[in-house]
């Protein structure tokens, strides 16, 4: 009997050393796997890197740094919600050594959920822990006066007026739409398995964009993608068409093949299209204007049609993003000036009240050159990018104008163009569809409606 009680334990204690022996082994490689998941973050490789953490997690789950590195990534990718799990799972576990990072990255997660009150409070006690000098680098009391100014919208029951144009969104990011054609066609641009090459970014594994031409059925009152081959100019790289003229002769679009087997340009250029037909293309044509089109990034351009400063003087005038001013700012908004024919032998960035040290973008100018939309992730908004207006007040710009919670979210807003003949406006925004947020296309019915822009 007492040998057999011996055995019985010697059993037990053997299988016991062997789970522990398993435990550790487990632990140990969660380690090394969230390690060389880190050197991938850190490298660019998101993709990548979020399989080890999920196998980290696996192996040893309960662990707040692999909590936080899985939760960081899924922001990165929009995965608001998973992100939202998995930062409230590490904050519970109250590691002292990443309380101020989860505090942050949970106040930038609700920020996007629009959980306001709860943005605030995370953004205030990571401000505690870092100090007031760090809190101001990490842009935190501008990030709690965005939810304040959200919150301010909200409670002065402003109302989105955006709709979506649900035929064109998918689980993939569609922007900048265009109508043309007295809203009888839309072009747009798009991140789609169907784009052409099928080349995707490798640190994100989104696909490279490419634009697309639909048409309004008045049948079903809804738009319908054509593909026509004639006038497929996408290449295998990045293409964004961003600016189409009502007259259909003229269309502007930003280029970039330095990541594709064309190889045609060093970087983003802006392209022109003209037509003898209206809206019948030729093909693009990388623009040869004096300042455009440097070796930085030079893209999202758009053209106001001829305009009269005075009886002897006429303009046009080409807005675009660059960030050749990187050092002291990310991207800016530029225009290049012609003037009687003749373009300048600059370009000029936009006044320092519309070009921040953060980013400016998308910029749209209606063609009569008397009003100035963008967009911008620094000026005081609610939330990542925001949609702004300037009036031309002579040869200046007046101060930029939020367009408020009827249009902006606490999300990026952005490829703002507003059409008064038809009384429509078309943008591009982050919101959620079927479970997944990403970039979706909307419109909005501005008749019977008085926005600052439209007096």
């Amino acid at each position: 009997m007492k040998i057999l009680v011996l055995a019985l334990f010697t059993t037990i204690t053997s299988l016991s050393i062997a789970q522990n022996e398993v435990k550790l082994k487990d632990q140990f490689n969660a380690t090394r796997i969230l390690e060389n998941g880190i050197e991938l973050y850190n490298n660019g490789s998101s993709s990548d890197a979020y399989m080890n953490f999920k196998q980290a997690n696996v192996l040893k789950p309960g662990s707040a740094k692999n909590l936080y590195y899985l939760a960081s990534v899924e922001f990165d990718f929009k995965s608001f919600h998973e992100a939202e799990t998995h930062v409230t799972e590490a904050l519970k576990l109250n590691d002292k050594k990443l309380t101020s990072d989860l505090e942050f990255l949970a106040a930038q997660i609700h920020h996007n959920l629009n959980h306001l009150d709860t943005a605030i409070v995370h953004y205030s006690n990571c401000a505690k822990i870092i100090g007031e000098k760090l809190a101001k680098e990490y842009n935190i009391p501008a990030l709690i006066e965005q939810c304040n100014f959200a919150k301010k919208e909200q409670e002065n029951g402003v109302q989105n007026i955006r709709q979506p144009i649900k035929e064109i969104n998918t689980n993939y990011d569609e922007y900048a739409p265009i109508l043309v054609q007295n809203g009888a066609a839309l072009y747009f641009t798009a991140k789609t398995p169907d784009s052409k090459g099928d080349n995707m970014n490798p640190d994100d594994q989104s696909y490279f964009e490419d634009f697309y031409y639909s048409f309004w059925n008045d049948t079903t009152k809804t738009y319908k993608i054509t593909y026509s081959e004639d006038q497929d100019f996408n290449t295998e790289g990045f293409d964004a068409l961003n600016c189409v003229l009502t007259n259909g002769l003229h269309a502007y679009g930003t280029l970039n093949t330095s990541a594709s087997k064309e190889k045609t340009t060093e970087s983003s250029d802006i392209f022109e299209q003209t037509a003898e037909t209206p809206f019948v293309w030729d093909a693009p044509n990388v623009m040869k204007i004096p300042g455009v089109n440097t070796s930085f990034f030079d893209g999202s351009a758009c053209m106001s049609d001829t305009f009269m400063i005075d009886e002897y003087t006429y303009k046009r005038e080409l807005y675009f993003v660059s960030d050749r001013r990187a050092e002291k700012s990310l991207t800016d908004l530029f225009v290049a000036t012609e003037t009687n024919g003749i373009w300048g032998e600059s370009v000029h960035a936009l006044p320092e009240f519309i070009n921040t040290t953060g980013r400016e973008t998308t910029p749209y100018v209606t063609e009569d050159g008397k009003l100035l939309f963008f967009s911008s992730d620094a000026l005081p908004g609610m939330g990542g990018y925001d949609i702004y207006f300037c009036k031309r007040n002579g040869d200046q710009w007046s101060n930029p104008i939020n367009l408020g919670a009827a249009f902006n979210t606490v999300n990026d807003d952005t490829h703002f163009q507003y059409y008064p003949a038809l009384g429509k406006a078309v943008m591009a925004g982050i919101s959620e569809l079927n479970g997944l947020f990403n970039y979706n296309i909307f419109q909005m019915d501005l008749k019977g409606k008085s926005f600052p822009f439209m007096k």
